[in-house]
């Protein structure tokens, strides 16, 4: 097994689909906007919240996109867990994990605050010794200076880390820091995605990240 696992968030441990949707569309109306398909709204996710608005409302002016990303949070911190839910097995692997001693972390580029909140009220933030959001928009995955500095915050190494996330950029950022990727395939990307990107590892489910070996296992 590996010392330190580190989670995505979105797509990963909780199905979040339904109320991000709902929140962008909430904020589409707020402006006489179309709403947008659930799918599109998921095609727009993982580069953070601001980029998400930019893509929704086609536009980089500075200003505005900050007014749409307050309008999303406000809707988004009040509805966060309507329809959300954890992924089958999630709190059982989280469990397991734990009782074998490992240390457990999520890297998101969701804000620190909103990701907090869905672990919170889900019933599994408690599992995790750091939740870290991207406190500056330079250092979102795949840029690896959070991941780094989470290892060495835990005492970890990076050859026996694994980063476990449904998109690109958590492929990526795996690669970026040197650690070893798994990639889920019941995210928002889907398997055919994954495969073209090579993570380490490859899983259907949450708990087939139990039979995984980190080096020297």
């Amino acid at each position: 097994m590996f010392d330190l696992y580190l989670f995505d968030l979105d797509g990963t441990l909780v199905d979040t689909r339904r109320d991000i949707a709902e929140a962008v569309n909430h904020v589409l109306r707020l402006h006489d906007r179309p709403v947008a398909e659930l799918a599109t709204v998921i095609s727009w996710v993982g580069d953070g919240v601001d980029d998400m608005m930019k893509r929704a409302f086609k536009t980089d002016e500075g200003q505005f996109v900050g007014e749409l990303v307050d309008e999303f949070r406000s809707s988004y911190m009040d509805h966060c867990t309507d329809f959300s839910h954890l992924y089958e097995g999630c709190a059982e692997t989280l469990t397991s994990l734990q009782e074998r001693g490992a240390h457990l972390s999520v890297l998101t580029n969701k804000p620190q605050d909103l990701s907090l909140e869905i672990l919170r009220r889900l019933g599994i933030l408690q599992y995790f010794d750091r939740v870290v959001g991207p406190n500056d928009a330079d250092l979102r995955k795949p840029n690896p200076s959070n991941l780094l500095s989470l290892i060495r915050d835990i005492g970890a190494s990076r050859e026996r880390t694994l980063m476990i996330g449904d998109s690109r950029n958590d492929i990526l950022v795996a690669n970026n820091a040197g650690v070893a990727s798994c990639g889920c395939t019941f995210g928002y990307i889907g398997r055919d995605a994954l495969l073209e990107l090579k993570p380490t590892y490859l899983v259907d489910s949450l708990p087939q990240i139990l039979v995984l070996t980190g080096p020297g296992s």
